[in-house]
């Protein structure tokens, strides 16, 4: 006796194309299901690049820098400039004389964290800008960093190899991280901040711009070169004095 198989083989195959047509519709619903799925993946990228640019900040004044921060799931384009302008901030303010942005950090993150600054006398207008737009995107809020926010882990994850690293990961994991216990051990590695920017980034968050929304600064003016007097001033002389060109200078 024949297979049943067999059988029904033996009377289809004489029909054209009898056998191939269910193959092209089964083939078929599986593009039409691959093309379906490759769509909703589209489309989650697309969302999920507008979600980590949805701020109304768009003054962006260091996006030809080198972007030193690379974070997939949240704004890296925000955190560059607020990196940036940051580092613009502090270096002639905290090293008037050498303007070496590696001493400013050392002294800006000892300070900080003792909490003697006059924010006031040197952050910038744009800077102030940057702290709303991170506000608003989730990056701090009133209470200093938001440690619940996907940039948390970023951080961690891409600090250099160092005891630091290891304290901030193990506050993360138990859900404990915040500034008062995280701020002695950062005290005593205020000299490696600079040369570790995912380091730098979250003292520029937590110690600057966090800080930076509690200051109403209306009344603040940002043209502070204006202000700034030269070291040896100029003695001011009536408008019409006569000037008499043929008078030697004194010898000094």
């Amino acid at each position: 006796m024949k297979h049943p198989y067999l059988l029904l083989y033996s009377e289809v195959k004489g029909l054209k194309g009898c056998r191939i047509r269910p193959i092209k519709n089964n083939k078929y619903k599986r593009m039409k299901t691959i093309s379906i799925k490759l769509l909703l993946v589209i489309l989650m990228i697309n969302l999920s690049s507008c979600k980590k640019e949805n701020t109304s900040f768009s003054d962006y004044q260091f996006s030809e820098k080198d972007q030193v921060i690379n974070c997939t799931e949240v704004d890296s384009k925000l955190l560059n400039e607020a990196l940036y302008s940051f580092e613009k901030d502090i270096t002639p303010y905290f090293d008037k004389k050498l303007q070496n942005t590696n001493r400013a950090y050392n002294i800006f993150t000892k300070q900080a964290s003792n909490k003697r600054i006059d924010f006031a006398k040197f952050t910038s207008k744009h800077s102030v800008e940057i702290a709303k737009a991170l506000k608003e995107a989730g990056f701090i809020n009133a209470n200093g960093v938001n440690y619940k926010n996907p940039l948390i882990h970023c951080i961690g994850e891409n600090m250099k190899k160092d005891d630091l690293k290891t304290t901030f990961n193990a506050l993360v994991s138990t859900n404990s991280m915040n500034r008062t216990l995280f701020n002695p051990a950062l005290q005593t590695k205020s000299h490696i901040v600079y040369g570790d920017k995912y380091l730098s980034l979250y003292v520029a968050l937590e110690y600057y711009y966090a800080e930076i929304l509690k200051i109403d600064f209306t009344n603040v003016n940002f043209d502070r070169e204006a202000d700034t007097k030269p070291a040896n001033p100029v003695k001011a002389t009536s408008p019409n004095a006569k000037v008499d060109f043929n008078k030697r200078p004194a010898k000094k």
